[in-house]
Protein backbone atom coordinates (compact mmCIF):
# COMPACT_ATOMS: atom_id res chain seq x y z
CA UNK A 1 0.00 0.00 0.00
CA UNK A 2 1.42 3.42 -0.57
CA UNK A 3 -0.13 6.68 -0.05
CA UNK A 4 0.27 10.54 -0.73
CA UNK A 5 -1.23 12.78 1.82
CA UNK A 6 -1.60 16.57 0.66
CA UNK A 7 1.69 16.72 2.68
CA UNK A 8 3.47 13.94 2.24
CA UNK A 9 6.19 12.89 4.40
CA UNK A 10 9.74 11.64 3.17
CA UNK A 11 9.32 8.67 4.79
CA UNK A 12 6.04 8.03 3.23
CA UNK A 13 7.01 5.70 0.46
CA UNK A 14 8.74 3.44 2.83
CA UNK A 15 5.68 3.09 5.22
CA UNK A 16 3.78 2.51 2.05
CA UNK A 17 5.26 -0.05 0.61
CA UNK A 18 4.01 -3.05 3.03
CA UNK A 19 0.43 -4.05 1.47
CA UNK A 20 2.07 -3.15 -2.11
CA UNK A 21 4.56 -5.69 -1.26
CA UNK A 22 1.74 -8.52 -1.49
CA UNK A 23 1.02 -7.12 -4.72
CA UNK A 24 4.29 -8.05 -5.88
CA UNK A 25 4.13 -11.78 -5.93
CA UNK A 26 6.48 -14.48 -3.51
CA UNK A 27 9.40 -11.96 -4.23
CA UNK A 28 7.69 -9.18 -1.95
CA UNK A 29 7.17 -11.97 0.14
CA UNK A 30 10.79 -12.77 1.11
CA UNK A 31 11.56 -9.10 0.69
CA UNK A 32 9.16 -8.71 3.57
CA UNK A 33 10.62 -11.17 5.85
CA UNK A 34 14.12 -10.55 4.97
CA UNK A 35 13.36 -7.17 6.35
CA UNK A 36 12.17 -7.89 9.45
CA UNK A 37 13.91 -7.68 12.93
CA UNK A 38 13.95 -10.57 15.32
CA UNK A 39 12.66 -9.46 18.35
CA UNK A 40 13.62 -11.19 21.94
CA UNK A 41 13.30 -14.99 21.83
CA UNK A 42 13.25 -15.31 17.89
CA UNK A 43 10.06 -13.88 17.91
CA UNK A 44 9.38 -11.20 15.18
CA UNK A 45 10.41 -8.37 15.34
CA UNK A 46 9.48 -4.59 13.72
CA UNK A 47 9.76 -4.61 10.20
CA UNK A 48 11.89 -2.30 8.47
CA UNK A 49 9.97 -0.71 6.16
CA UNK A 50 12.16 1.67 4.20
CA UNK A 51 15.01 -1.78 3.30
CA UNK A 52 11.67 -3.76 2.69
CA UNK A 53 10.32 -0.89 0.02
CA UNK A 54 14.38 -0.16 -1.22
CA UNK A 55 13.68 -4.27 -2.26
CA UNK A 56 10.55 -4.44 -3.83
CA UNK A 57 10.38 -0.61 -5.28
CA UNK A 58 11.17 -1.84 -8.87
CA UNK A 59 9.31 -5.08 -8.90
CA UNK A 60 5.95 -4.41 -11.10
CA UNK A 61 3.23 -2.20 -10.12
CA UNK A 62 0.50 -1.07 -12.37
CA UNK A 63 -2.51 1.13 -11.55
CA UNK A 64 -6.26 -0.66 -13.26
CA UNK A 65 -8.62 1.24 -11.04
CA UNK A 66 -8.57 4.78 -9.36
CA UNK A 67 -11.60 5.47 -6.95
CA UNK A 68 -12.44 8.83 -6.64
CA UNK A 69 -14.41 10.10 -3.51
CA UNK A 70 -15.02 13.82 -4.00
CA UNK A 71 -16.83 16.21 -1.49
CA UNK A 72 -17.93 19.49 -2.17
CA UNK A 73 -17.43 22.65 0.51
CA UNK A 74 -19.62 21.92 3.68
CA UNK A 75 -21.47 19.20 2.31
CA UNK A 76 -22.91 20.97 -0.77
CA UNK A 77 -22.81 20.36 -4.47
CA UNK A 78 -19.17 18.98 -6.25
CA UNK A 79 -18.52 21.67 -8.79
CA UNK A 80 -14.74 20.57 -9.88
CA UNK A 81 -15.52 18.34 -13.86
CA UNK A 82 -14.55 15.25 -13.97
CA UNK A 83 -12.59 15.48 -16.76
CA UNK A 84 -10.35 17.83 -15.11
CA UNK A 85 -9.32 15.50 -12.33
CA UNK A 86 -8.93 12.93 -15.16
CA UNK A 87 -6.36 15.03 -16.74
CA UNK A 88 -4.01 15.39 -13.48
CA UNK A 89 -4.77 11.66 -12.40
CA UNK A 90 -3.88 9.97 -16.21
CA UNK A 91 -0.55 9.88 -15.94
CA UNK A 92 -0.47 7.61 -12.53
CA UNK A 93 -1.84 5.00 -14.86
CA UNK A 94 1.61 5.00 -17.36
CA UNK A 95 3.52 3.87 -13.89
CA UNK A 96 5.23 0.06 -14.41
CA UNK A 97 6.80 -0.22 -11.17
CA UNK A 98 5.82 0.64 -7.29
CA UNK A 99 8.54 3.34 -7.26
CA UNK A 100 6.83 5.17 -9.97
CA UNK A 101 3.16 4.37 -8.88
CA UNK A 102 4.21 6.27 -5.74
CA UNK A 103 6.16 9.26 -7.73
CA UNK A 104 3.18 9.63 -10.27
CA UNK A 105 0.56 9.33 -7.28
CA UNK A 106 2.92 12.43 -5.35
CA UNK A 107 2.76 14.71 -8.79
CA UNK A 108 -0.97 14.21 -9.18
CA UNK A 109 -1.43 15.14 -5.65
CA UNK A 110 0.50 18.44 -6.43
CA UNK A 111 -1.19 19.17 -9.92
CA UNK A 112 -4.52 19.01 -8.04
CA UNK A 113 -3.53 21.27 -4.87
CA UNK A 114 -2.14 23.51 -7.47
CA UNK A 115 -5.53 24.02 -8.86
CA UNK A 116 -6.25 26.04 -5.94
CA UNK A 117 -9.39 24.86 -5.24
CA UNK A 118 -9.34 21.94 -2.95
CA UNK A 119 -8.39 22.41 0.47
CA UNK A 120 -7.75 18.47 1.20
CA UNK A 121 -6.04 15.97 -1.25
CA UNK A 122 -5.30 12.50 -0.16
CA UNK A 123 -4.08 9.13 -2.27
CA UNK A 124 -4.04 5.64 -1.14
CA UNK A 125 -2.98 2.59 -2.89
CA UNK A 126 -3.63 -0.94 -2.15
CA UNK A 127 -3.28 -4.32 -4.09
CA UNK A 128 -5.98 -5.43 -5.98
CA UNK A 129 -7.55 -9.11 -5.67
CA UNK A 130 -7.16 -9.83 -9.22
CA UNK A 131 -4.93 -13.05 -11.05
CA UNK A 132 -2.57 -10.33 -12.20
CA UNK A 133 -0.91 -10.09 -9.05
CA UNK A 134 1.16 -6.79 -10.24
CA UNK A 135 -2.05 -4.79 -9.94
CA UNK A 136 -3.11 -2.10 -7.92
CA UNK A 137 -6.08 0.28 -7.03
CA UNK A 138 -6.23 3.65 -6.15
CA UNK A 139 -7.86 5.90 -3.74
CA UNK A 140 -8.57 9.58 -4.40
CA UNK A 141 -10.46 11.31 -1.61
CA UNK A 142 -10.85 15.54 -2.69
CA UNK A 143 -12.66 18.31 -0.79
CA UNK A 144 -13.38 21.12 -2.46
CA UNK A 145 -12.99 24.71 -0.70
CA UNK A 146 -15.20 27.66 -0.50
CA UNK A 147 -16.55 28.98 -3.83
CA UNK A 148 -16.81 32.50 -2.63
CA UNK A 149 -14.58 34.31 -0.87
CA UNK A 150 -14.94 38.10 0.77
CA UNK A 151 -12.37 40.17 1.95
CA UNK A 152 -11.59 43.37 3.73
CA UNK A 153 -8.41 44.45 4.99
CA UNK A 154 -6.28 48.03 5.84
CA UNK A 155 -2.39 48.96 5.09
CA UNK A 156 0.23 51.33 4.43
CA UNK A 157 1.30 51.61 0.69
CA UNK A 158 3.66 54.09 -0.75
CA UNK A 159 3.24 56.28 2.76
CA UNK A 160 -0.52 56.40 2.34
CA UNK A 161 -3.22 54.36 4.96
CA UNK A 162 -5.25 52.05 2.53
CA UNK A 163 -8.41 50.08 3.00
CA UNK A 164 -9.26 47.33 0.35
CA UNK A 165 -12.35 45.46 -0.50
CA UNK A 166 -12.02 42.38 -2.82
CA UNK A 167 -14.78 39.42 -3.74
CA UNK A 168 -13.82 36.37 -5.49
CA UNK A 169 -15.35 33.20 -7.51
CA UNK A 170 -13.57 30.44 -7.58
CA UNK A 171 -14.42 27.26 -9.36
CA UNK A 172 -17.79 28.84 -10.05
CA UNK A 173 -18.03 26.85 -13.55
CA UNK A 174 -15.91 23.50 -12.44
CA UNK A 175 -12.64 24.87 -14.57
CA UNK A 176 -10.90 25.90 -11.53
CA UNK A 177 -10.91 29.45 -12.95
CA UNK A 178 -11.35 32.32 -10.52
CA UNK A 179 -12.56 35.47 -10.92
CA UNK A 180 -11.60 38.37 -8.46
CA UNK A 181 -12.77 42.04 -8.09
CA UNK A 182 -10.60 44.71 -5.94
CA UNK A 183 -11.32 48.36 -4.75
CA UNK A 184 -8.76 49.94 -2.90
CA UNK A 185 -9.30 53.56 -1.70
CA UNK A 186 -6.26 55.61 0.37
CA UNK A 187 -6.94 58.49 2.63
CA UNK A 188 -4.58 60.43 0.42
CA UNK A 189 -7.49 59.82 -2.16
CA UNK A 190 -5.77 57.29 -4.41
CA UNK A 191 -7.62 54.89 -5.13
CA UNK A 192 -7.91 51.47 -8.02
CA UNK A 193 -10.74 49.47 -9.51
CA UNK A 194 -9.37 46.11 -10.69
CA UNK A 195 -11.16 42.94 -12.21
CA UNK A 196 -8.76 39.93 -12.92
CA UNK A 197 -9.66 36.16 -14.28
CA UNK A 198 -6.86 33.56 -13.40
CA UNK A 199 -6.39 30.18 -15.41
CA UNK A 200 -4.24 27.45 -13.49
CA UNK A 201 -2.70 25.03 -15.17
CA UNK A 202 -4.36 26.52 -18.14
CA UNK A 203 -3.91 23.49 -21.05
CA UNK A 204 -2.78 21.34 -18.48
CA UNK A 205 0.54 23.01 -18.33
CA UNK A 206 2.58 24.01 -15.18
CA UNK A 207 1.62 27.51 -16.03
CA UNK A 208 -1.28 30.08 -14.65
CA UNK A 209 -2.75 32.56 -16.87
CA UNK A 210 -4.08 35.86 -15.98
CA UNK A 211 -5.94 38.80 -17.97
CA UNK A 212 -6.54 41.43 -15.52
CA UNK A 213 -8.00 45.44 -16.15
CA UNK A 214 -7.47 48.12 -14.01
CA UNK A 215 -8.13 52.00 -13.42
CA UNK A 216 -5.60 53.97 -10.81
CA UNK A 217 -5.77 57.03 -9.56
CA UNK A 218 -2.87 57.90 -7.39
CA UNK A 219 -2.23 60.76 -5.90
CA UNK A 220 1.26 62.14 -5.35
CA UNK A 221 0.80 65.86 -4.51
CA UNK A 222 2.35 65.37 -1.11
CA UNK A 223 5.82 64.57 -2.23
CA UNK A 224 6.01 65.06 -6.15
CA UNK A 225 2.79 67.82 -6.85
CA UNK A 226 1.29 65.51 -9.41
CA UNK A 227 -1.48 62.82 -10.04
CA UNK A 228 -1.70 59.84 -12.01
CA UNK A 229 -5.03 58.61 -13.78
CA UNK A 230 -3.89 54.84 -15.34
CA UNK A 231 -6.19 52.84 -17.42
CA UNK A 232 -5.52 49.27 -18.64
CA UNK A 233 -4.79 45.51 -19.05
CA UNK A 234 -2.20 42.96 -18.33
CA UNK A 235 -2.35 39.55 -20.55
CA UNK A 236 0.07 37.49 -18.04
CA UNK A 237 1.42 33.50 -17.67
CA UNK A 238 3.30 32.33 -15.09
CA UNK A 239 4.89 29.36 -13.48
CA UNK A 240 3.06 27.43 -10.82
CA UNK A 241 5.75 28.05 -8.35
CA UNK A 242 6.13 31.59 -8.41
CA UNK A 243 9.35 31.53 -10.37
CA UNK A 244 9.17 33.05 -13.40
CA UNK A 245 6.33 35.08 -14.76
CA UNK A 246 5.74 36.99 -18.14
CA UNK A 247 3.31 39.75 -19.03
CA UNK A 248 2.14 42.23 -21.29
CA UNK A 249 0.71 45.34 -20.47
CA UNK A 250 -0.86 47.91 -22.32
CA UNK A 251 -2.13 51.20 -21.29
CA UNK A 252 -2.84 55.04 -21.01
CA UNK A 253 -1.27 57.26 -18.50
CA UNK A 254 -2.29 60.79 -17.72
CA UNK A 255 -0.35 63.09 -15.44
CA UNK A 256 -1.90 66.37 -13.63
CA UNK A 257 -1.11 69.31 -11.28
CA UNK A 258 -4.29 69.88 -9.47
CA UNK A 259 -2.66 72.42 -7.29
CA UNK A 260 -0.69 74.18 -9.91
CA UNK A 261 2.14 74.84 -7.55
CA UNK A 262 4.28 72.09 -9.46
CA UNK A 263 8.04 72.69 -9.97
CA UNK A 264 9.14 73.41 -13.37
CA UNK A 265 10.30 69.22 -13.76
CA UNK A 266 7.53 68.60 -12.74
CA UNK A 267 5.67 70.32 -14.84
CA UNK A 268 7.36 69.53 -17.79
CA UNK A 269 6.10 65.57 -17.18
CA UNK A 270 2.70 66.48 -17.11
CA UNK A 271 0.43 65.16 -20.41
CA UNK A 272 -0.73 61.95 -21.86
CA UNK A 273 1.44 58.29 -22.41
CA UNK A 274 1.15 55.31 -24.11
CA UNK A 275 2.04 52.26 -22.10
CA UNK A 276 2.94 49.08 -24.06
CA UNK A 277 5.64 47.23 -22.26
CA UNK A 278 6.72 43.40 -21.71
CA UNK A 279 7.90 42.24 -18.11
CA UNK A 280 10.17 39.56 -17.59
CA UNK A 281 10.41 38.37 -13.66
CA UNK A 282 12.42 35.47 -11.94
CA UNK A 283 12.97 34.53 -8.71
CA UNK A 284 15.24 31.86 -7.33
CA UNK A 285 14.70 31.30 -3.45
CA UNK A 286 16.47 29.02 -1.33
CA UNK A 287 14.97 30.27 1.72
CA UNK A 288 13.33 27.40 4.09
CA UNK A 289 9.91 29.09 5.25
CA UNK A 290 9.69 25.77 7.94
CA UNK A 291 12.91 27.19 10.34
CA UNK A 292 11.39 29.11 13.24
CA UNK A 293 12.52 31.92 15.50
CA UNK A 294 13.50 35.16 14.00
CA UNK A 295 14.23 33.45 9.97
CA UNK A 296 10.64 33.14 9.62
CA UNK A 297 9.81 36.95 10.34
CA UNK A 298 12.64 37.25 7.40
CA UNK A 299 10.74 34.69 5.00
CA UNK A 300 13.22 31.86 6.30
CA UNK A 301 16.89 30.54 6.32
CA UNK A 302 18.55 30.94 3.40
CA UNK A 303 18.91 33.32 0.35
CA UNK A 304 16.53 34.80 -3.01
CA UNK A 305 17.51 36.82 -5.54
CA UNK A 306 14.77 38.27 -7.59
CA UNK A 307 15.16 40.17 -11.26
CA UNK A 308 12.80 42.12 -12.87
CA UNK A 309 13.38 43.43 -16.62
CA UNK A 310 11.11 45.50 -18.48
CA UNK A 311 11.33 47.02 -21.62
CA UNK A 312 8.35 49.46 -23.00
CA UNK A 313 7.64 51.27 -25.92
CA UNK A 314 6.95 47.75 -28.42
CA UNK A 315 4.09 49.78 -30.27
CA UNK A 316 5.15 51.01 -33.73
CA UNK A 317 6.42 54.41 -33.65
CA UNK A 318 3.02 57.38 -33.82
CA UNK A 319 4.76 60.57 -34.98
CA UNK A 320 4.51 61.93 -30.92
CA UNK A 321 6.91 64.01 -29.88
CA UNK A 322 8.03 62.18 -26.71
CA UNK A 323 9.72 58.71 -26.10
CA UNK A 324 11.50 58.82 -23.15
CA UNK A 325 8.87 59.91 -20.96
CA UNK A 326 8.32 63.37 -21.35
CA UNK A 327 7.48 65.51 -24.82
CA UNK A 328 4.20 66.03 -25.63
CA UNK A 329 0.78 64.57 -25.61
CA UNK A 330 -0.03 60.71 -26.35
CA UNK A 331 3.61 60.27 -25.89
CA UNK A 332 4.78 56.15 -26.10
CA UNK A 333 6.73 55.23 -23.30
CA UNK A 334 9.85 53.72 -24.45
CA UNK A 335 13.00 52.41 -21.57
CA UNK A 336 14.84 50.17 -20.66
CA UNK A 337 14.15 49.04 -17.03
CA UNK A 338 16.37 46.55 -14.87
CA UNK A 339 15.81 45.61 -11.09
CA UNK A 340 17.53 43.15 -9.18
CA UNK A 341 16.76 41.99 -5.22
CA UNK A 342 19.02 39.92 -3.12
CA UNK A 343 18.87 39.03 0.11
CA UNK A 344 20.85 36.43 2.63
CA UNK A 345 19.50 35.36 6.15
CA UNK A 346 21.77 33.45 8.49
CA UNK A 347 20.50 31.77 11.84
CA UNK A 348 23.39 32.64 14.24
CA UNK A 349 22.42 29.30 16.43
CA UNK A 350 20.17 26.23 15.60
CA UNK A 351 17.09 27.60 17.16
CA UNK A 352 16.76 30.43 14.99
CA UNK A 353 16.26 33.22 17.90
CA UNK A 354 18.85 35.71 16.05
CA UNK A 355 19.37 35.65 12.56
CA UNK A 356 21.94 37.92 10.86
CA UNK A 357 20.63 39.41 7.66
CA UNK A 358 22.15 41.41 4.40
CA UNK A 359 20.39 42.24 1.79
CA UNK A 360 20.91 44.50 -1.55
CA UNK A 361 18.78 45.90 -4.16
CA UNK A 362 19.44 47.90 -7.20
CA UNK A 363 17.69 49.25 -10.50
CA UNK A 364 18.89 50.86 -13.63
CA UNK A 365 16.06 52.75 -16.17
CA UNK A 366 17.32 54.12 -19.58
CA UNK A 367 14.84 55.82 -21.92
CA UNK A 368 15.64 54.65 -25.93
CA UNK A 369 14.35 56.06 -29.24
CA UNK A 370 15.04 57.81 -32.28
CA UNK A 371 17.32 60.74 -30.22
CA UNK A 372 19.03 57.88 -28.59
CA UNK A 373 19.91 56.72 -25.13
CA UNK A 374 19.64 59.04 -21.96
CA UNK A 375 18.90 61.83 -24.21
CA UNK A 376 15.48 62.80 -22.92
CA UNK A 377 14.25 62.54 -19.34
CA UNK A 378 12.34 59.45 -18.34
CA UNK A 379 8.75 59.44 -16.94
CA UNK A 380 8.37 60.32 -13.54
CA UNK A 381 5.93 57.91 -12.68
CA UNK A 382 8.68 55.21 -13.81
CA UNK A 383 11.62 56.67 -12.02
CA UNK A 384 12.87 54.93 -9.13
CA UNK A 385 12.38 56.62 -5.06
CA UNK A 386 14.06 56.18 -1.99
CA UNK A 387 13.05 56.82 1.71
CA UNK A 388 11.07 54.92 4.46
CA UNK A 389 11.37 51.78 6.52
CA UNK A 390 11.11 48.99 3.35
CA UNK A 391 13.98 50.76 1.35
CA UNK A 392 16.49 53.39 3.49
CA UNK A 393 15.19 53.97 7.22
CA UNK A 394 16.11 57.07 8.86
CA UNK A 395 14.26 59.16 5.47
CA UNK A 396 10.54 59.59 4.86
CA UNK A 397 8.69 57.86 2.09
CA UNK A 398 10.39 58.94 -1.34
CA UNK A 399 12.33 61.54 0.92
CA UNK A 400 15.94 60.74 -0.61
CA UNK A 401 17.80 62.26 -4.11
CA UNK A 402 17.21 64.47 -6.91
CA UNK A 403 14.18 67.45 -6.27
CA UNK A 404 13.31 70.45 -7.33
CA UNK A 405 11.56 73.29 -6.07
CA UNK A 406 7.90 74.26 -6.17
CA UNK A 407 6.29 77.20 -7.67
CA UNK A 408 4.17 79.77 -5.34
CA UNK A 409 0.71 78.92 -5.20
CA UNK A 410 -1.62 81.06 -7.43
CA UNK A 411 -2.97 84.18 -6.31
CA UNK A 412 -0.19 84.02 -3.50
CA UNK A 413 3.18 85.22 -3.14
CA UNK A 414 6.18 83.84 -0.67
CA UNK A 415 6.94 86.69 1.56
CA UNK A 416 8.98 85.09 4.47
CA UNK A 417 11.73 81.90 4.65
CA UNK A 418 8.74 79.89 6.38
CA UNK A 419 6.17 80.39 3.30
CA UNK A 420 8.73 79.92 0.71
CA UNK A 421 7.15 77.08 -1.33
CA UNK A 422 8.96 73.30 -0.48
CA UNK A 423 10.26 70.92 -3.03
CA UNK A 424 8.99 68.33 -5.43
CA UNK A 425 10.87 64.59 -4.99
CA UNK A 426 11.65 63.64 -8.70
CA UNK A 427 13.09 60.57 -8.16
CA UNK A 428 16.21 58.94 -10.36
CA UNK A 429 17.08 56.48 -13.13
CA UNK A 430 19.43 54.49 -10.77
CA UNK A 431 19.70 53.57 -7.28
CA UNK A 432 21.35 51.32 -4.63
CA UNK A 433 19.91 49.93 -1.29
CA UNK A 434 21.80 48.17 1.37
CA UNK A 435 21.30 46.80 4.64
CA UNK A 436 22.66 44.88 7.66
CA UNK A 437 20.59 44.09 10.51
CA UNK A 438 20.80 41.70 13.70
CA UNK A 439 17.52 40.04 14.61
CA UNK A 440 16.65 38.79 17.63
CA UNK A 441 13.67 36.96 19.57
CA UNK A 442 12.56 38.94 22.82
CA UNK A 443 12.69 36.50 25.83
CA UNK A 444 9.26 37.07 27.49
CA UNK A 445 6.71 34.62 26.95
CA UNK A 446 4.19 37.01 25.88
CA UNK A 447 6.36 38.57 23.23
CA UNK A 448 7.33 35.15 21.26
CA UNK A 449 3.54 34.49 20.96
CA UNK A 450 2.91 37.77 19.39
CA UNK A 451 6.00 36.79 17.20
CA UNK A 452 7.31 40.42 18.57
CA UNK A 453 11.47 40.73 17.99
CA UNK A 454 14.28 43.10 18.17
CA UNK A 455 16.17 44.37 15.38
CA UNK A 456 19.45 46.82 15.33
CA UNK A 457 20.34 47.70 11.52
CA UNK A 458 22.26 49.68 9.25
CA UNK A 459 21.15 50.86 6.40
CA UNK A 460 22.87 52.63 2.95
CA UNK A 461 21.88 53.97 -0.51
CA UNK A 462 21.66 56.49 -3.06
CA UNK A 463 19.58 57.48 -6.10
CA UNK A 464 20.45 59.54 -9.11
CA UNK A 465 19.24 60.83 -12.29
CA UNK A 466 21.16 59.72 -15.49
CA UNK A 467 18.68 60.22 -18.33
CA UNK A 468 18.52 64.48 -19.77
CA UNK A 469 21.26 65.39 -16.88
CA UNK A 470 23.92 66.45 -19.79
CA UNK A 471 26.74 65.01 -17.85
CA UNK A 472 29.18 62.91 -18.45
CA UNK A 473 29.66 58.99 -17.53
CA UNK A 474 32.23 59.66 -15.09
CA UNK A 475 30.39 63.13 -13.56
CA UNK A 476 27.37 60.74 -12.95
CA UNK A 477 29.71 57.86 -11.57
CA UNK A 478 31.75 60.23 -9.39
CA UNK A 479 28.37 61.80 -7.67
CA UNK A 480 26.74 58.71 -7.45
CA UNK A 481 29.41 57.63 -4.80
CA UNK A 482 30.16 60.53 -2.94
CA UNK A 483 26.30 61.25 -2.42
CA UNK A 484 25.66 58.32 0.00
CA UNK A 485 23.17 58.23 2.48
CA UNK A 486 23.32 56.62 5.73
CA UNK A 487 21.59 55.28 8.57
CA UNK A 488 21.70 52.98 11.35
CA UNK A 489 19.33 52.68 14.63
CA UNK A 490 17.20 49.56 16.66
CA UNK A 491 13.65 48.92 17.05
CA UNK A 492 10.86 45.78 17.50
CA UNK A 493 9.45 44.38 14.32
CA UNK A 494 6.04 42.62 14.07
CA UNK A 495 5.01 40.54 11.26
CA UNK A 496 1.74 41.02 9.65
CA UNK A 497 -0.14 39.94 6.04
CA UNK A 498 1.02 42.98 4.88
CA UNK A 499 4.31 43.12 5.37
CA UNK A 500 6.84 43.87 9.20
CA UNK A 501 5.48 46.59 11.13
CA UNK A 502 8.39 47.99 12.65
CA UNK A 503 8.86 50.50 15.52
CA UNK A 504 12.42 52.09 14.99
CA UNK A 505 14.66 54.85 16.60
CA UNK A 506 16.77 55.70 13.49
CA UNK A 507 20.52 57.97 13.65
CA UNK A 508 21.62 59.43 10.41
CA UNK A 509 25.07 58.99 9.63
CA UNK A 510 25.01 60.55 6.26
CA UNK A 511 22.21 62.69 4.77
CA UNK A 512 22.34 65.31 1.88
CA UNK A 513 20.81 68.88 1.51
CA UNK A 514 17.50 68.51 0.39
CA UNK A 515 16.86 65.03 1.60
CA UNK A 516 13.47 64.04 4.05
CA UNK A 517 14.63 62.75 7.29
CA UNK A 518 13.38 61.02 10.19
CA UNK A 519 15.52 61.26 13.00
CA UNK A 520 14.26 59.39 16.19
CA UNK A 521 10.86 57.47 16.50
CA UNK A 522 10.05 55.83 13.06
CA UNK A 523 7.06 53.65 11.97
CA UNK A 524 5.82 51.68 8.95
CA UNK A 525 5.38 49.16 7.07
CA UNK A 526 7.94 47.28 5.42
CA UNK A 527 7.98 44.56 2.59
CA UNK A 528 9.48 41.71 2.70
CA UNK A 529 13.36 41.88 0.70
CA UNK A 530 12.54 39.63 -1.78
CA UNK A 531 8.69 39.02 -2.00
Amino acid sequence: MTSSETEPAPASAASASTAAADASGSGAGAAASAAATPGAGGAPGVVDYEALYEQIKDKPCHVVQINQRKDGFNGGTFRTRASLIERELDPIYKAETLAEVHEEMEAAGKRLRQLGVFTGVSMLAHEEPLDDPAACTVELAVEESNWFKLRAATYVQGGESTFELGAGLTNASGRAEALTANLEYGMENSHTASLAFKQPRVGGLPATLEVRGSQLFRNNQKSSSYTEQLRGAVLALKSMDGSQGLEYELGWRRLLDPSRSASRAVMGQMGDYLLSALRYTALLDRRQPAAGGAAATLGGAGWAVRSTTEVAGLLPPSGAGGVGGAGGPSSELRYVRQQVDAVANVPMEETGAVVFSVGASAGLLLPWGPDGVLARPTCIADRFFLGGPSSLRGFKYKGVGPTDVRRPPEGRAATSDSAAPRRDALGGDAYTSIFASLMFQLPHPALKLLRLHGHAFVNGGNVIQLAGAGRSPAELLSEFGSSWRWSCGAGLVLPTPFGRFEANYCVLLSSQEHDRVKRGLQLGFAASSVA
